[in-house]
């Protein structure tokens, strides 16, 4: 490597010691073991250094892209992508620092810093024992440090937006558990002395029943909408789309008069089956609510939900095999555990990535089981909607050949600028766009799942639906005015969700700005570029090769990855032999 691509790759590093000199949580995700006894300084001195150590960085990117020709194709093209990534990294960072900084605005934060710090110590028990230990070890040397954050996080804060603050109370107690009961059981599984652990807990546990009574005194506060021109910046930096607001909009109200047409049409063609002897009715949203339901009947008990949810993901790895779509990692690469309590409240089911630095260690999917607090109408609810043929839904989304596939594939890129600089467009678009791909080849026939195939395709249009009114969501809120009751009967009416699913993206819509336009987004860009490519190459377009192609440069922006193909990129198979 040499010339501007080893330019690039010198930037990204000093990118890496960036975050180890100030982000060590963020650090230790990475695969960074050097501080992971630490949490952040949050000192104003401390922050203002990090700010200026950014703006030198951001300024010598710009400089770096400045010297690469335009039109450069191949390595230079490669390089230049590359310092774009990076650049709108370094600008989402300055963002969140200095513009919207988010220590300031959002209680979750803090709690945010403090989870992840300990989770990503703990959560590996897929290493060796003498590993484990100094995991532990440097996991009860950042508790210790949580009073410190948590008293430096309480006086930069200045607003509590509700949505936000209930997410941080309902987190509270499971943190608390964490560390008075998570860090002193893993030394006696581990069988070393269980006092430094049980005292560090202790000292965490105190520090965050402070920063609780502290929230509780400063009450909900604060501006949740992030505005127009925050919002902007959001889906262009952190999301990694260059499509506007008012475009997201436009596009995903008229996806969801196509879907809803395509539903009230499968919905018809499938109603002698589903209800024998009553007349088809002529409301299309009646015979769409009532088949929905008629999937939703199939719901399963709260204690078979996780077994459930295996199944599905067994389903979908097997088909994902055979189909010929993709290219499938191997299965050990791939764990599946509930979400902890300290991390719930915004998303039901996730997957995180290989750390950018031990690309190794695989993917998790995380799933969160049923509440244990919550009332039977409540479990009902989500029940239904996370009813088996939602699930066999959110396996191929989440893990194969959704998220997990494509996760592990840029986990093995060999430059570090493509395992460390991602964005949700491409990672959610893939997710989006595959699922259709795995409905088209087949899924649910013959003996594939054990849902019937009407039943995954209504879902799987239902899931669709939803992504776009979720775009409609993010941007309505976060660039508009929308309220509370507009924004429910958008997801109870439009979306056909059950209520509790509809109460809980709603918290999540207002928590995370941007993040639920990426799936939307994702996908009409990607499906943007399939027919690009195919009205380019004609007779000669071959889908698994496409395929390929798009997995083949880590999780860039659509963007990138369009230039990539039109440069003809090499193609990068790391699973290639998998059996």
């Amino acid at each position: 490597m040499d010339g501007h691509l080893a330019r690039a790759e010198q930037l990204v590093l000093r990118y890496v010691d960036h975050i180890r000199d100030h982000a060590p949580v963020e650090a230790t995700r990475l695969g960074l073991p050097d501080r992971d006894g630490d949490l952040p300084d949050l000192d104003p001195a401390s922050l203002a250094t990090g700010s200026r150590d950014l703006a030198v960085l951001a300024a010598e990117v710009r400089a770096a892209l400045g010297a690469i020709p335009a039109d450069g194709v191949g390595d230079d093209r490669e390089a230049r992508d590359d310092l774009r990534l990076l650049a709108d990294e370094l600008a989402y960072r300055r963002f969140l620092l200095d513009l919207r900084p988010r220590y300031v605005f959002d209680p979750l934060a803090a709690l945010e810093t403090v989870a992840s710090g300990i989770h990503e110590l703990l959560r590996r028990v897929d290493v060796p024992e003498e590993e484990r230990c100094r995991r532990l070890e440097a996991a009860a040397q950042r508790a210790r440090r949580v009073p410190v954050l948590l008293e430096q996080a309480g006086s930069l804060l200045i607003s509590a937006p509700q949505p936000h603050l209930d997410v941080a109370l309902q987190r509270l107690p499971a943190l608390i558990s964490l560390m008075r009961d998570s860090l002193p059981r893993r030394a006696e599984e581990l069988g070393v002395d269980v006092s430094p652990a049980r005292d560090a807990g202790e000292v965490a546990a105190e520090g965050l029943e402070a920063y609780g009574a502290l929230l509780d005194e400063l009450g909900a506060s604060g501006e949740w909408r992030l505005g127009p021109e925050d919002h902007a910046t959001t889906l262009r930096t952190a999301v990694g789309t260059a499509m506007a607001p008012s475009v997201i909009e436009a596009r995903a109200r008229v996806w969801c008069t196509a879907l809803r047409e395509e539903m009230a049409e499968l919905s018809a063609s499938t109603w002698s089956r589903r209800f024998p002897g009553e007349p088809v009715p002529a409301d299309a949203d009646e015979r769409i609510r009532r088949t929905l339901e008629d999937v939703a009947d199939r719901a399963v008990a709260p204690d078979e939900l996780v077994p459930e949810v295996r199944s599905a993901v067994a389903e979908a790895r097997a088909f994902a095999r055979t189909s010929g779509l993709t290219d499938v990692p191997p299965e050990d690469r791939l764990s599946l555990v509930e979400v902890p309590g300290y991390l719930r409240g915004l998303a039901v089911a996730f997957v995180t990535q290989a750390p950018p630095l031990d690309p190794e260690a695989g993917c998790t999917f995380y799933l969160t089981p049923v509440p244990e607090h919550w009332d039977a109408a409540q479990v009902r609810s989500y029940l239904r909607e996370y009813n088996p043929a939602q699930l066999r839904s959110l396996a191929i989304h989440e893990a194969y050949p959704g998220h997990v596939v494509q996760l592990e594939h840029a986990s093995q890129h060999a430059r570090l600028a493509r395992r460390l600089l991602s964005r949700p467009v491409f990672a959610e678009g893939w997710a989006v766009y595959i699922e259709r791909e795995v409905l088209a080849a087949g899924f649910g026939e013959g003996e594939s799942s054990a849902v019937p195939p009407e039943d995954l395709r209504i879902t799987q249009r239902k899931l669709e639906l939803r992504l776009a009114v979720n775009a409609m969501l993010d941007v309505g809120l976060h660039s508009g005015d929308l309220d509370d009751d507009a924004a429910m009967e958008l997801l109870r009416r439009d979306a056909f969700l059950q209520r509790a699913e509809a109460e809980g993206k709603l918290v999540r819509a207002k928590a995370t700005a941007g993040q639920l336009s990426a799936y939307f987004v994702g996908g009409a860009e990607l499906t943007d570029l399939r027919r690009e490519v195919e009205s380019r190459e004609g007779d000669t377009f071959d889908v698994r090769r496409f395929h390929q192609r798009l997995l083949s440069h880590g999780t860039p922006t659509i963007g990138i990855v369009a230039d990539a193909l039109a440069d003809d990129a090499p193609i990068h198979r790391p699973f290639a032999d998998v059996a």
